[in-house]
Order: structure tokens, then sequence, then C-alpha cells
């Protein structure tokens, strides 16, 4: 049924969450597995940062992309202990049009995803990352809470 699985995966708890129900997942459907993951752009007020310190901006960008790759590496030991070979994907960019982009280059047939709840947020009413995904991604979701 579902031969390509991907998981959209940052530093969250529901991301973790949706990471070991794919592992298990992809254990039982004997499914390929990714990870993918959005550098997000620095916020727009870096640009006042680098007009004093030019060098800044590219530093932390550098760490972030640091941070997020030794995140994978330790998701790839995880899966690997588990017995599941897991690739990895990792762009930047705005976090719904980069997730958007990696799910057309992966193609899964399933994306998974850790689900936010936020009491008293707004993200039940207006729709937070994986409504916006489910509207626009070219594959099925599910939702792990």
């Amino acid at each position: 049924m579902f031969k390509k699985i991907a998981v959209a995966f940052d530093e969250s708890p529901e991301a973790a969450r949706a990471f070991h129900s794919a592992l298990e997942l992809a254990k039982l459907a004997a499914a390929e597995l990714t990870l993918i993951t959005v550098v997000e752009n620095l916020p727009a007020y870096i640009s006042y940062v680098s007009a004093i310190a030019p060098d800044v901006p590219v530093l932390l960008q550098n760490e972030r992309h640091a941070f997020y790759a030794d995140l994978h590496r330790k998701a790839r030991k995880t899966a690997e202990q588990a017995g599941i070979t897991i690739h990895s994907k990792i762009s930047e960019g705005s976090e719904i049009e980069g997730l958007l982009k990696l799910i057309d280059d992966v193609c899964p047939d399933l994306l998974m995803i850790g689900l936010r709840r936020e009491p008293g947020g707004l993200s039940g009413y207006l729709g937070g990352t994986a409504h916006r995904l489910a509207l626009h991604a070219k594959c099925d979701i599910l939702g792990i809470r």
C-alpha cells in the first residue's frame, strides 16, 4: 500500500512522535522512509545585524543547517537500530512552500506529520501547518497525535 513514506521532521516532540510512528509503519509495510526538513529563512530583523556584522547571518544559517543535519544523523542511528534505512532531505525556505517542494521531490505515497495541540490557540480555527499541507500536498497525509 504505502511503499514510500516521508516524515515532516524537526526538533519538536510532535515530529518525534511522527518519526517513531513512521518507523513502525515502514517496518510493517517494508516501505522506504525519508525525513524531510525545512530550515526556515532567518527573520527580517537579522538584516539590521548584518549591517553591523555581515558574517552573522551566514554563521547563523550555517549553525541551523548543522543542527538539523545532526538531528537527522541521530534519527538515522535510531532507525538503523530498528532495522530501517532512511533517507534525508533538508532544504531552505518558508515552511509550507519548502515542505511542498520536498514532497514533490521525494514523491511519497504518505506524508506523516506530528499534530500540535494548542489549547486555546488559533491554529484549530485558522488551520496550522498540517491543515495547509493537507490542502496542497500531492499524497496522503497521516497526522500523529
